[in-house]
């Protein structure tokens, strides 16, 4: 495959906008750390370079790296892809096994396919070793229950994966085996340490922390220190992080003493036009198959769906059993929410070298080692340099490869770069954010029953580094603590049982297994977000490139499942989500003092209320649009979903005509938006963007309906990852500039006007404390209500939520408040009365419930402004 692509690139049959080799280099050795050799582990090394021929033992970041951790250090390895990052901890870990009788090692891997794969290798080094192959254990969600006490009471060496020691592990610290484990745990490992941020991260470094109470509150005794070994191949500042993440200081050993060898590698830009990359990723896969049958290929796409298609090809797979797809197939998808037994058999084709091509998401970025991979393909620019450098990194592990981006021809250009300077950037800074309250919350929560369990007080262990604000959060979410009514909804989603109620991987939100009837098992899975955008009702799910039609959804304390059934090939669809965005620049609302303000308008970070609400589907057939409205009355089934969350980020009014045509701002959101993702390497999941359907509130209540956009973070409670958009904001609106002049739109005429008036309108705002004055319309214009007759949920402080219908709005003394018909007791009439819009939130029942503009001084209703997008799904 390798010469095939060589050959493309050096032809004239696909555009090439770029090339550029990446050379080979020989390795750099060190001698064996002294210290290994008061066990086996020092002559294994030995023995292992002479049998694979190298000129010395170990290569020169792993000496180093065995040398810090020798002498009690925590260390974090920041090397290349492929660069023996795994020998270092490993040997670490069988010489503390020879050395301390009971000494326990724990293993993070941040996904179960990871887990296994690397399995394999600690049990071919323990057996050459001749230790027991039972001195290494692995649990994660594939293994059951009644087995893990048995591996954890005899496996010195645990593989994980964070999310079961926090759901299983953590929510059962009263067994004598865990508590057993955890007071003779000496060491945690954290491999593909890049992956712990966002939101996983952020979840992660709370876990790490009350893991690390648990272990100190063990029999009362002070235990010996912990100690950490983390690796990746592309973090920023990696002891920043780690320390960040860990709370502990760490040694960094990064790439410059990276003493791996490397293969030569072909980098290239293969242009198509816009929304052709499929087309393009077809033919040189097809190429690619009629090639010799010497190595693989592997395609990226962040797409869930876009890898179901482009696997498929032009087969038809409907007919096809999925055993017979799987084992029969020369190119197979892989991505998050397959069957844990159905991703085995991919990743085992793929190793033996039976399955030619893979068409994957993120999923098979990390370090699943697949060495006879000769060609990588990617379709779009890689969502952050992270992903490049990883995606880059899975080919030419034994030999000579190429790495091919298919995009448009100014995918680098249109951003002031060529791709060799995309190449050479550094990567971004990993991002944690520990002030999120929500998920302050949600820990503070699985921390008292992890305490209760083992049987100590309740106040928050002091030997832990704690980030700022926890302690006050834990003693909320206890029982009997004085919980604020904003998290009422956070801990009914916690439940009884909040290590399952609250995964690592989401901040309060549900996530749903996918199935063919209530009694079956799950063949997928997938979270809240993903399921508003892929598996709507009457949404075309592929599974395995098996097409399904989405039935209804099902949603209960104790399992929530979206129903599917087969569907015809053909058949597609595109969600319609119309998105509500409530700001409020009220002095409380404000984060870090971020508002600056004009004659005619404002700039803020605050906190907001995002309501997502997918209110039907166009079929992709027809392009008719197909509203929940109309399919409801011949099928119940078919209802609106929405997703309603807290998060933060920033606004921006300007009251001028000029800003005030809908087209022209949407179009400046949405550009805005992919500017801020190229420019700080952000997930396109994490960042939403709006330029209608807002409300913003002051302290003189009220609202704002038109000259405003909004960017925002997609997480509930949000990570602030627009914090930098607000101080940044002139730089962006230049690159913005910039991007609209190389990559010129239909559609956007005007946009590049509009975009210089912005930045002179904002050069001309200053920061401000003077909130005296209304920073909304005056009462004569029109504000976001909810209309006559939806029933939304009231909150009153210190009493859980209530479902009341609305009547009326009305404006007192300045501020938007409701009429509303409060529920009584059975048998006895609702009861009326006014609330304040503040305590008034959008039901959890998607179609109970509507928005509206109303004129306060006509008091009249008018439609609001259509935000109804025509989204794929996009989402990994």
């Amino acid at each position: 495959m390798y010469e095939e692509i060589r050959r493309i690139l050096g032809g004239s049959e696909f555009s090439v906008v770029e090339r550029f080799d990446l050379p080979g280099r020989g390795a750099r050795f060190a001698s064996i750390p002294q210290f290994l050799f008061s066990s086996p582990v020092g002559r294994y090394l030995e023995k292992q370079a002479t049998q694979d021929g190298w000129d010395g033992p170990l290569w020169a970041h792993q000496a180093l790296a065995l040398e810090k951790l020798g002498v009690g250090e925590n260390v974090v390895v920041s090397s290349g892809t492929a660069s023996g990052k795994s020998l270092i901890f490993r040997s670490l870990a069988f010489h503390k096994t020879f050395l301390q009788p009971d000494c326990r090692v724990l293993v993070f891997y941040p996904l179960k396919a990871l887990a296994a794969d690397q399995v394999k290798g600690w049990k071919e080094m323990a057996r050459a070793l001749k230790l027991d192959g039972e001195v290494i254990g692995r649990i994660d969600g594939s293994v059951p229950y009644r087995e893990r006490d048995d591996i954890l009471n005899r496996s010195r060496i645990v593989v994980m994966t964070p999310d079961v020691c926090h759901a299983w592990m953590m929510s059962h610290l009263s067994s004598p085996v865990i508590g057993n484990f955890l007071k003779t745990l000496s060491m945690v490992v954290m491999d593909e340490a890049h992956t712990l941020e966002g939101v996983f991260g952020s979840n992660f470094a709370f876990l790490l922390r009350r893991l690390r109470a648990a272990r100190n509150l063990q029999d009362g005794k002070r235990p010996s220190p912990l100690q950490f070994v983390a690796t990746s191949a592309t973090i920023e500042n990696p002891g920043e992080h780690l320390q960040r993440l860990t709370g502990s200081q760490f040694a960094v050993v990064d790439h410059q003493v990276d003493g791996a060898r490397q293969h030569e590698r072909i980098v290239a830009h293969i242009a198509c036009e816009l929304g052709e990359e499929t087309l393009i990723a077809r033919a040189l896969q097809e190429r690619l198959l009629e090639s010799d049958r010497e190595g693989g290929f592997i395609t990226f796409r962040d797409s869930r769906m876009g890898v179901e298609g482009l696997a498929m090809g032009r087969e038809d797979h409907s007919e096809l059993e999925l055993e017979q797809l799987l084992r029969n197939t020369d190119v197979l998808p892989y991505r998050a929410g397959y069957d844990p037994e159905d991703r085995k058999v991919i990743e085992q084709r793929l190793k033996s070298g039976n399955l030619r091509g893979v068409v994957s998401t993120s999923a098979l970025e990390l370090g699943i080692d697949i060495p006879h991979l000769r060609v990588g393909l990617n379709l779009g620019v890689p969502s952050t340099r992270k992903a490049y450098r990883q995606r880059l990194g899975r080919v030419g592990r034994n030999g000579p490869a190429a790495f091919v981006v298919i995009s448009p021809e100014n995918a680098f250009s249109g951003y002031g770069t060529s791709f060799l300077e995309y190449h050479e950037m550094s990567v971004e800074p990993s991002y944690l954010y520990l002030d999120n309250r929500f998920m302050h919350f949600a820990h503070g929560r699985c921390l008292s029953e992890e305490l209760e369990a083992i049987g100590t007080s309740a106040a928050t262990p002091s030997n832990v580094d704690w980030p700022e604000g926890f302690k006050d959060m834990h003693a909320m979410a206890r029982s009997g603590g004085n919980r604020a009514p904003e998290f009422d909804a956070v801990a009914a989603l916690g439940g009884d049982t909040p290590h399952y109620g609250y995964p690592l991987r989401n901040v309060c939100e549900l996530s749903f297994g996918i199935k063919r009837g209530a009694n079956a098992d799950s063949f997928g899975e997938v979270n809240q977000i993903q399921a508003l955008r892929e598996c709507y009702p009457g949404a075309t799910y592929f599974h395995l490139t098996k097409p399904y039609e989405v039935a209804a959804w099902h949603t209960s304390s104790f399992d929530s499942f979206i129903r599917v059934k087969p569907t015809h090939p053909g058949r597609s669809t595109r969600p319609r989500i119309r998105t509500w965005t409530n700001a409020s620049v009220s002095p409380g609302d404000i984060l870090g003092g971020h508002l600056i303000r004009g004659q005619n308008g404002f700039l803020g970070e605050c906190q907001m209320q995002i309501t997502e609400k997918v209110e039907g589907y166009v079929d992709g057939r027809t392009g008719i649009y197909l509203s929940y409205q109309s399919l409801q009355g011949k099928n119940p089934n078919m209802r609106a979903r929405s997703r309603n969350f807290r998060t933060s980020g920033i606004v921006l009014c300007i009251e001028a005509e000029w800003f005030k045509e809908i087209s022209l701002r949407r179009a400046f959101s949405d550009r805005l938006r992919e500017v801020i993702l190229r420019e700080y390497s952000i997930a396109p999941q994490d960042i939403g963007s709006a330029a209608s359907n807002i409300a913003v509130r002051s302290q003189n209540g009220g609202g704002l309906r038109s000259g405003c956009i909004a960017i925002y973070d997609e997480t509930y409670g949000s990570l602030r990852l627009t914090e930098r958009v607000y101080l940044e904001f002139e730089q962006l609106l230049t690159r913005l500039a910039a991007a609209v002049v190389q990559d010129p739109r239909e559609g956007e005429e005007g946009l590049e006007s509009l975009i210089r008036r912005v930045s002179e309108e904002v050069c001309g705002f200053s920061d401000s404390t003077d909130n005296s004055q209304p920073l909304v319309l005056p009462p004569a214009g029109y504000m976001q209500v909810f209309t006559p007759g939806s029933r939304v949920c009231y909150q009153e402080a210190g009493q859980m939520a209530t479902d009341v219908e609305i009547i009326q709005p009305t404006i007192m003394n300045g501020e938007l408040m409701y009429q509303v018909r409060c529920p009584r007791k059975p048998g006895q009439e609702p009861v009326k009365m006014w609330t304040s819009a503040s305590k008034l939130e959008p039901s959890a029942i998607a179609d109970a419930w509507d928005y509206a503009n109303w004129n306060a001084e006509t008091e009249e209703y008018e439609e609001p402004e259509e935000d109804g997008t025509e989204e794929d799904a996009t989402l990994s």
